[in-house]
């Protein structure tokens, strides 16, 4: 650690230690008790400190005050929270959102363990309908297994979104404007018309947000990266009683990103230049592009009658996004690229029905009752290049460095059409067993179904060879003296070259529908021993689905179809079954200090069986036509195994005066698998990981396509623990006028899990900001800085040199590419912030 750490870690100690003497002095003065917390996690609006479970809450204030543009942002200030995009980071090699330990992994085509919701309606996969974050309410980080009060399953937990609701009665509105020295320009606006008053409100809002991400260049190409996020969102609230109101939102999100791999090494004398991680360079003489727009319509309503509530939720979500990835990743071929392009439209539709107690029943009992629908559909195209054949550089027995001739160039055809559909009913009901106990106990009845269709064949091409008669049989003739030779054309690319034609072939061809109806459920015994201190224990279950893995351009079952040996197939490696996981959980809740000082704690332990686990980048046979032309490749695969998780939760606010408060989070899991036997790099088979790099026939005389290993790794790929702090201290400059300082601080340990064999070095990040407001909070203009300390720290390597595609390097006979992938931290940046709010904000 060195001092600047340790100078913030001691600060933090030292302010922690601080704030409950300084919270009594104040309890003798002018300070009042924090305000309630107020959050619907149980779908009903209660304290934060009364819900028996563990909640993150992340205010409209906090969000305006911190920056957080976008759904990436909140695992800064939320600990054991990861996702995709964030600061932090998970290693960028196929892991996607997460938490306290356990990952989404992007690549396994599996739900995510975190389920996101904006308005209550489930976003799809992931975070990408809230990559842009404006005009917000509020945030509530759920912890814990979710599926029986709201949505989809998920077994980690879920994050709700709230827009800003139309004011009915005042006109009002703000406007943000940020930008910084890296680029980054962002600015927000609402404006809220009532109109009639009191019955019919409309709001809209807009985002503009663009930056250079992760700043990370190419060595080899001029092109600046960036992120654009334009959105657009109109509210409009209907309330003509107060038993009847109803909401319908509209949002479109538009998204465009240019950004290149990072890579550090010395490189082969031949691709690039030696790279130091801080050079924050790639290789690849192109970019990868992707542009995407999201359609989003949320319909809310909600009727009371005889102390009862009928509330609705429907959504519709419309996406369709473009990539265009880089496939010549080692930059065998300087100056020249070709791809992988993607196109994926995408579609959702949900429904919920649920009816609910306002009044308890006979005094005692809280119910709700509710049936859910999801249907999730796309249809993702993949085109890229399998292999590159003779011609493809040139004419046979000379390539040189060219753009590879599509004649003679076998490409991959990857055809996608997913459709997931999910009915499901699901109950709860809360007993008050007197003033200070409850008793809860809910579940869900799920009838899943997802039909995968998909074709991954390759598409046909030429191999180009000279004439072996010299030209004394024409090409079309050469079939007669050798079958191998039959159909053989004249090339119109090379003289005295013949074309012998690969045809078309399937690869993969399935149609395949899987049902699930697992029964979901959580109780949860919660008793008050005082107003100001509560315990609990919860114990829950989940369930999640994943469709095939795409994309292998090799057989799964090899190879007696095509005249070799009988090996292992890794069809358990495509297709995969239900994961099933149970978590227990125990904590308390406490205020003290007259409600100055709040300090949340929870221990859990969670078990799952077939985890879907994403392995890191894995040796395998490669074979398509025939083991003559087989290649030993690496992939990540997905295997289903058995994993089990613990950990803890801490979260503490102080309101240490009137103008200085410090909120403080602390997560610790430790997540693993179980002695589970998973794909791995086993050079000699004896099933132990290991550096040897096998040949084809060493996976031929093992006789499997990918060597196993028992393993008891961590799933995770973050560090064990974080802490996060927030603090804002302000002082009134006059009577109008208030100066402020405030800090997000974020600290990571020790990290042995993003790597194999590498341990990640501690850091932390510290953003600042310091500016003047008006005493109303309606106007606002600060400085800020992000990662003031310019933290430069490698957060993870990836083990497995980069390899171009279709096998171009054994064409060229060209070393290994002398670079490894990184994920690196982001780096400094200064910016000016002004905000105005005027009526209803």
């Amino acid at each position: 650690m060195n001092w600047k750490q340790a100078l913030l870690l001691a600060g933090v100690g030292l302010s922690s230690l601080a704030a409950p003497a300084q919270a009594q002095e104040a309890a003798d003065g002018a300070s009042e008790p924090t305000a309630d917390i107020i959050v619907s996690a149980r779908r009903r609006d209660e304290s934060l400190q009364d819900v028996p479970q563990t909640v993150n809450a992340v205010s409209s204030e906090t969000i305006q005050k911190l920056r957080i543009n976008n759904a990436s942002d909140i695992a800064q200030i939320v600990p054991g929270l990861t996702i995709e995009g964030g600061s932090s980071g998970s290693g960028g090699f196929g892991a996607s959102s997460g938490m306290r330990g356990v990952p989404t992994f992007l690549n396994s085509n599996a739900s995510p363990v975190v389920q996101f919701y904006l308005n209550d309606a489930p976003t799809g996969r992931g975070p990408e309908v809230t990559q842009s974050l404006f005009d917000i309410g509020q945030i509530e980080v759920l912890k814990g297994p979710q599926g029986t009060l709201r949505g989809r399953s998920a077994p980690t937990g879920a994050i709700t979104i709230t827009s800003r609701r139309p004011d009915l009665d005042e006109v009002g509105g703000f406007m943000n404007l940020s930008g910084s020295n890296r680029g980054n320009i962002n600015a927000q606006a609402a404006i809220n018309v009532p109109l009639i008053a009191g019955v019919l409100a409309l709001r809209v809002a807009g985002a503009v947000d663009h930056n250079e991400g992760n700043g990370v260049t190419s060595a080899n190409l001029r092109a600046d990266p960036y992120i654009k996020n334009e959105a657009l969102r109109a509210t409009l609230r209907f309330e003509p009683s107060s038993t009847f109101n109803a909401t319908v939102m509209y949002q479109r999100l538009w998204r465009d990103t240019r950004s290149f791999n990072q890579v550090v090494g010395n490189g082969n004398g031949i691709n690039g230049p030696v790279i130091a991680a801080d050079d924050r360079l790639g290789i690849t003489d192109g970019p990868s592009e992707n542009s995407s727009a999201v359609d989003f319509v949320v319909g809310q309503a909600e009727l009371r009658f005889a102390g009862q509530k009928l509330s609705y939720v429907g959504s519709y979500r419309n996406g369709r996004s473009t990539g265009r990835t880089p496939q010549d990743v080692a930059n065998v071929l300087p100056g020249i690229e070709y791809y992988q392009t993607t196109n994926t439209p995408a579609q959702e539709v949900s429904q919920e029905l649920r009816l609910s107690s306002e009044e308890r029943i006979a005094g005692i009992f809280d119910y709700t009752l509710g049936v859910f629908y999801d249907r999730e559909t796309s249809k993702p195209t993949v085109n890229g290049v399998a292999s590159f054949l003779t011609g493809a550089f040139g004419r046979p027995g000379a390539p040189v460095v060219q753009t590879p001739l599509d004649r003679y160039t076998l490409n991959t055809a990857i055809a996608i059409s997913p459709i997931a559909t999910e009915k499901s009913v699901f109950g709860s009901v809360t007993a008050h067993l007197g003033e200070n106990t409850e008793l809860s106990a809910g579940g869900r009845y799920i009838d899943f179904e997802r039909r995968d269709r998909y074709t991954l064949g390759l598409q046909g091409g030429f191999n180009a060879l000279n004439n072996p008669t010299g030209g004394l049989v024409p090409c079309a003739g050469l079939g007669a003296l050798s079958p191998q030779l039959a159909g053989a054309v004249a090339s119109p690319v090379y003289s005295g070259v013949c074309d012998l034609p690969i045809p078309s072939q399937t690869l993969q061809n399935v149609d395949r529908t899987t049902k699930f109806t697992p029964f979901l459920y959580n109780v949860s015994l919660s008793h008050k021993f005082s107003r100001d201190f509560m315990v609990y224990a919860n114990v829950g279950s989940a369930f999640r689905s994943a469709g095939p893995q795409i994309g292998l351009t090799s057989l799964t079952t090899c190879c007696t179809q095509i005249g070799g040996p009988s090996l292992a197939g890794i069809d358990d490696l495509i297709f995969h079954g239900q994961e099933d996981s149970t978590t227990y959980e125990l904590g308390f809740k406490s205020t003290f200090f007259d409600r100055r000082a709040r300090l949340n704690v929870s221990v859990f332990k969670q078990t799952f069986d077939n985890f879907f686990f994403l392995t890191q980048a894995t040796r395998y046979l490669a074979v398509t036509t025939s083991l003559a032309g087989a290649n030993v490749s690496s992939s990540e695969f997905t295997a289903d195994a058995k994993a089990k998780v613990k950990g803890i939760d801490v979260e503490a606010g102080f309101q240490i005066t009137p103008r200085w408060n410090l909120d403080l989070g602390f997560s610790w899991s430790k997540a693993q698998l179980d002695d589970a036997l998973i794909p791995c790099n086993d050079g000699n088979f004896d099933g132990v990981v290991d550096t040897i790099v096998p040949t084809t026939q060493a996976f031929v005389n093992a006789g499997v396509i990918v060597a196993r290993c028992r393993s008891s790794e961590s799933i995770s790929r973050t560090p064990r623990w974080n802490l996060t702090a927030q603090s804002e201290y302000s002082a009134p400059i006059s009577g109008a006028v208030d100066g402020f300082l405030r800090g997000n601080f974020v600290y990571y340990p020790d990290n042995p899990n993003s790597s194999q064999g590498i341990v990640i070095d501690k850091y932390s990040l510290l953003n600042l900001f310091a500016g003047v407001r008006s005493s109303d909070n309606a106007w606002e203009i600060s400085v800020f800085a992000n990662n003031v300390l310019n933290t430069q720290q490698v957060l993870s390597i990836n083990p497995v040199a980069p390899v171009s595609s279709g096998n171009v390097a054994a064409t060229f006979g060209r070393p290994a590419s002398g670079y490894q992938q990184i994920a690196y931290t982001p780096r400094r940046e200064f910016g000016l912030l002004v905000r105005y709010a005027f009526g209803a904000r």
